[in-house]
């Protein structure tokens, strides 16, 4: 068996949850290249986030400060694009609820 092989075979729960982060941020950048996922959409900001969470996961196994410092940035900006983008929604989906709580009332 190749040391690759080896090596992918006797992978830990932490090191796979890694890997799968990475997968993640490539799939979604991957997306965002080839014009199937737009770079300021939720979902884009969702992976991300899902993608840096599980790679902060892998790092209580192996810390690393620098890792820790990347993930937590992208972690905090993805936070921050969903928390501006659900504040500017906020009015039209205000004005929606408050017409179907006044069409149920009724």
């Amino acid at each position: 068996m190749s040391d690759f092989m080896h090596y992918m075979a006797n992978l830990g729960p932490y090191e796979v949850t890694g890997v799968l982060g990475f997968l993640c941020y490539i799939s979604a950048f991957g997306a965002v290249q080839l014009g199937c996922l737009d770079g300021n959409s939720t979902t884009y900001s969702l992976v991300n986030i899902l993608a840096a969470s599980l790679v902060a996961v892998s790092l209580l196994h192996d810390f690393n400060l620098a890792s820790a410092l990347i993930q937590g940035s992208w972690i905090v900006a993805g936070l921050t694009g969903l928390s501006l983008r659900a504040w500017k929604a906020w009015p039209s989906t205000r004005r929606v609820l408050n017409t179907t709580l006044e069409a149920e009332v009724q």
